[in-house]
Formats: C-alpha cells, structure tokens, sequence
C-alpha cells in the first residue's frame, strides 16, 4: 500500500504539470527547476534517511515520511509565486526521498520473513499506484476540477489509505552499516558499467513519469484531459511487466531481458516522437513501460553479485546513481527542450509540433541505444 500510495500521488501532481505551468506561467525550462527543486530536496533527504535507519529503524521514519509526502504535495498549487514554488518544492522532495529509502527499508524486511524474493512485487505496486493515479487525474480534469481541489482530494484518500496500511509495519531493529570486504571497490569497472545502465534506464523512467502529459498537450495537440492517459499508458505497462518479470527471466535469461527491453523502449519512444499523434504516442509510451519495466530489477541483481563487494555495498552505489538519474533526468530534458526551441528561427521545425520537447525526449531514444550497445558489447549480465 505504501509503494502504491506513493506511485498514486506522484502521478496525480505530475499529470496536472499543464496545469502547473499555466499557474505560474513558465516554461519548459522553467519547470525543469522546479522538478529540479524537488530533486535536490529528495538526494539530500536520502543518506540522511539511510543514517537514521541504521540507528533507529525503518518503522516510525516510513510512518512519518509517508504522511508528510501525502500532506505537503497540495501545497505546490497554492504558492503565491514561482520564487515559493522553487522553495515548497525541495520540502516535498525531502519527504519524498525520506519515504523511498524507508519503505524500501521495510521491503526488505517483508521479503526476510517471506522467505523468497518479492522486491519486485513491491515496485510493481508503485507502478499500478502510478497507473491508477493517471486515470485518476484525466478523471478529475474531466470532471473541471482545478488543481489544489484535486490535490486535496488525493491526499485526503491517500491519508485514509495510508492510516490503515502503516499501522501494520514492522518494528525493524537497528542494524550495522555494511562495510565492502574482499578488496572489492565501490568504484570498480562492473560497478560503473552497472550506474551507466541504471542511469540510462532511469532517465527513461522518470521522463515518463514526468513529460508525458506535457508532450501530449504540447506536441501532440491532444486535449488536457486525455494527457494522463499516456501516463497511465506507460505505468500501466510497467507494472504488467514486473507483475511476470520473475517469469520472463527464468525463461529468456537476463540479457534478452535487458537487451529486448532496450529495444523495445527505443522503438517506442521513437515512435512518439516521428509521429505525434495522440494514439501513437500513448502506444508509444506503453512500449517505454513495458521495455524499461524489469531492467531495474536486473541491474540491481547484478551489482548484488560483484566480486568482492557485499551485495548491500553493490546495490546502494549503483541504486545511488540510478535515483540521481530519476530524479534529474527530467530536469535536464526540460533544459535541453527550451534551449533547442531558442535555437530555432521562428517557424523552423524538423517535424510539425513543438520541435524542443521532442529533442529532450529524443535523450531517452538516444540512451536506450546506448543501453543496448552497453549490454552487449562491455556489461556482463548472468543468471
């Protein structure tokens, strides 16, 4: 319920970023900082939060965390100008990265007690909470609701949601920082090659997350309303594909798995951009879900198995580059867009559309293809 939640509210604020721009009348460069804004507050918040979970648990910072996420997201739409917005933005990014690493915390402590691996189960969840609150949204502009109504709203069932759920976390005791051993570095090629794929996978992830409904109403000429639907597209591909990740691997291998996966993102995503119509687009941006849904999965598998690194040592110095690509990824294709429009003469465009925001997501076209060369040519993917 807490990954749900989480993926639930997300997508409700980033579905409405027409919205959000039309408020406080900026840009695309200019809602680069504001995502930017929110990105800083979550990369400070999360070795802060990973310090006070080895010294005092999961259990009551998930609790916290969670609420205050829940609580603070509508106050993006009452700020009284664009300067308060940049400066709400990194409190909401510090809840939000606080929650990340705590329910991440108690997963693993489920899947001790549960006996087998379900991480993935969990991010599936985020991802149908990010599916539903797509649909949500496009249900609430239909409906004429503005953006604070519709934020308040949110919170208020994901508050009910979240009270029932977070009563039933574990009391996780304190543990040891884990140490590398073996001679094994942090900074080791197989380390670094790992942190490139996860970051080209998650640059992709979260330029979904966040562009989509922009690039619908903006390049693609589509009603505000519909916009969510692309994102509820890609979330909901997302989570099919975790839902049998598991069983997909045992059949095809991990390489196929990351291989196709980066294929079939890249012929998505190109998609949407050589034709930007509404059905394309959302078909497209379906195809990103689907191909980027168990890449993560498998990267963070590999750098568990290392040589001479402890599998905790591994994850957290590729996890650590992954989350600072989500999170910044959408910020740079927001600069990238703004400076390629600015380039343009009046009237001068490759393709009909708004040339700048199909450049920025021409990016996750561009990183995908290097996945694919990454993985075959240099990074060693076993099963």
């Amino acid at each position: 319920m807490a990954f749900a939640i989480n993926g639930l509210v997300y997508a409700n604020w980033t579905s409405r970023l027409p919205r959000l721009q039309q408020l406080y009348d900026i840009d695309n460069g200019e809602t680069g900082f504001v995502l930017m804004a929110l990105a800083l507050g979550a990369l400070v918040a999360m070795p802060l939060a990973g310090f006070l979970i080895v010294r005092s648990g999961s259990r009551q910072l998930a609790l916290i965390s969670t609420l205050v996420f829940i609580l603070s997201a509508p106050l993006m739409a009452y700020m009284p100008n664009y300067l308060a917005l940049l400066v709400v933005m990194p409190l909401i990014g510090v809840s939000t990265g606080v929650m990340d690493v705590a329910v991440n915390a108690q997963s693993v402590e489920v899947e001790k007690l549960w006996g087998k691996p379900i991480t993935s189960s969990f991010h599936a969840c985020f991802s149908g909470g990010m599916f539903v609150g797509a649909g949500a949204a496009a249900g609430f502009i239909s409906l004429g609701f503005d953006l604070g109504p519709h934020l308040i709203t949110i919170s208020a069932i994901s508050t009910l949601l979240a009270v029932y759920s977070l009563r039933h976390f574990l009391y996780d005791r304190p543990g040891e920082v884990e140490t590398g051993e073996g001679g094994g570095s942090k900074f080791s090629l197989a380390i670094i090659l790992l942190g490139l794929a996860s970051l080209c996978t998650m640059v992709g992830e979260g330029a979904m997350a966040d562009w989509t409904p922009l690039y619908m109403t903006r390049v693609a000429g589509s009603p505000e309303a519909l916009a969510p639907l692309a994102q509820a597209s890609f979330s909901g591909a997302m989570f099919l594909g975790r839902a049998f990740g598991d069983f997909g691997r045992s059949r095809l291998g991990s390489r196929a798995i990351v291989v196709g996966g980066s294929v079939l993102a890249l012929v998505g995503v190109s998609l949407a951009i050589l034709m930007p119509e509404p059905e394309v687009a959302i078909a497209g941006f379906g195809m990103v879900g689907l191909g980027l849904s168990n890449l993560v999965p498998v990267v963070f598998s590999q750098a568990s198995k290392v040589p001479g690194l402890r599998p905790g040592v591994g994850i957290s110095s590729v996890s650590t580059i992954g989350y600072a690509a989500f999170l910044f990824g959408p910020p740079v294709i927001g600069f990238v867009s703004d400076y390629q429009n600015a380039r343009l003469p009046a009237g001068m465009a490759l393709f009909p559309g708004v040339e700048g925001l199909r450049v920025g997501l021409g990016l996750v076209a561009l990183l995908m293809l290097v996945l694919v060369v990454l993985t075959v040519a240099f990074l060693r993917v076993d099963d």
